[in-house]
């Protein structure tokens, strides 16, 4: 699934070794956009538990990144992401 101006993320290329990083990236995207047969194909290109890590990093990079842009804690942010109501 395309975003409007940007270009499919494709798989790392036949022979190279797919970084958790980029499997994370293209996994989460892939699937906040709903698609799934993307998500799917990148959950492919690393273990679990690397996909795992992977996606637990970039989890914690983007509640840092938007804590900080809204001068909030992280603590706020991640709960309200997830719309559970302030500790």
């Amino acid at each position: 699934m395309e975003v409007a101006g940007q270009p499919p993320v494709p798989p790392p290329s036949a022979g190279r070794r797919s970084n958790l990083f980029e499997a994370a990236a293209a996994y989460v995207a892939a699937y906040a956009e709903d698609d799934h047969e993307t998500s799917a194909e990148a959950a492919r290109w690393v273990s679990p538990e690397a996909l795992c890590f992977g996606v637990n990093e970039l989890a914690c990079r983007a509640v840092i990144a938007l804590a900080r842009e809204h001068g909030q804690t992280p603590q706020h942010v991640a709960r309200t992401l997830l719309g559970l109501p302030a500790a």
